[in-house]
């Protein structure tokens, strides 16, 4: 059963669009799982994160209401994961695009699989490259446009946001979500170890252009491209760990920093024996029981009717 399929009432069609969705979730989740196994150091981290990331975009996009017929775009898609699962929502066309080739022959190669799945033979999407700064397609080209995680690394937010309000049709909302590390909170304390590693991880993305704290300035980036800001909604998680060196949180983390070593040490962040002996510190931590606090920024924006389309 796919998740467009019609059913005789709402109760029905609910529940089997659920169980279209998590059928489809599934078969996502096998074919992300062994691009983990196959990526090459450059886009492991990303592969990892899509996985380790799903519950929180899943919640987001499955809360999303976006009418029958809708042209979607994933502004950044990566691996597609988002694309596709936007294009589970309902009867709509989901595009993706990136400029990264590998991430998007990824993406293809995943969409090919799902394919292939009974629950996602009917999704319809495309991937795409393309630059965030001049995107490849005429104005209000898109119903609806969704970028999750890519503001927070650009060098030109603005003319970004900008790329974003000219391709969405009058009447069109944008979904952008990022980082915002004033909403962290922790207790006890970040360690010694973690918080050197943090920094130089936080100094790396600020040289190359990027902002950690982005979440914030999202709705003022949109307001001055011409959409309409509201409403912005955080988006909470929040984790008791009991001690556990080898839990989840704690080698996702592991293996972020270790793709960031190359980075942090060639911007001179930290020296080869700071960062090695700050990540073994870390790693071997006993720690005790701790709580963890943070959010993300979702801003929806929208464009006016009376707007014009873009060139």
């Amino acid at each position: 059963m796919t998740s467009f399929e019609a059913t005789p009432g709402p109760a029905a069609s609910g529940s089997r669009l659920l169980m279209g969705r998590q059928s489809m979730w599934a078969a996502l989740d096998e074919a992300l799982n062994n691009e983990v196994a196959s990526a090459t150091d450059d886009l492991r981290w990303l592969a990892v994160q899509t996985v380790a990331s799903a519950p929180q975009r899943r919640a987001l996009i499955g809360s999303l209401s976006i009418p029958p017929g809708s042209r979607v775009l994933d502004v950044g898609c990566g691996f597609g994961a988002a694309t596709m699962e936007l294009a589970g929502q309902g009867d709509v066309a989901a595009v993706g695009v990136d400029s990264d080739g590998d991430a998007l022959e990824a993406a293809r190669r995943i969409s090919s699989s799902l394919a292939r799945s009974p629950s996602s033979a009917s999704l319809r999407t495309a991937f795409v490259s393309g630059d965030v700064y001049a995107l490849p397609f005429p104005g209000g080209s898109f119903d609806f446009v969704f970028s999750r995680f890519v503001f927070q690394h650009l060098t030109d937010p603005l003319r970004a946001a900008g790329e974003v309000a000219r391709v969405l049709a009058s009447g069109g909302t944008a979904c952008v979500v990022d980082v915002d590390d004033g909403l962290s909170i922790s207790d006890p304390a970040p360690s010694e170890a973690f918080a050197t590693l943090a920094g130089a991880l936080r100094a790396a993305q600020a040289a190359r252009g990027g902002d950690r704290f982005i979440g914030r300035r999202l709705a003022g980036l949109l307001d001055r491209s011409g959409l309409v800001p509201g409403p912005l909604i955080v988006l909470p998680q929040a984790a008791y760990h009991r001690p556990d060196p080898a839990g989840a949180e704690r080698s996702l983390m592991l293996e972020r920093l270790r793709f960031a070593r190359s980075g942090i040490l060639g911007g001179g962040h930290l020296t080869a024996g700071e960062f090695d002996r700050a990540l073994a510190d870390f790693a071997g931590e006993d720690q005790g029981p701790s709580c963890e606090i943070e959010a993300h920024l979702a801003v929806f924006a929208s464009k006016p009717h009376d707007a014009p389309p873009g060139p």
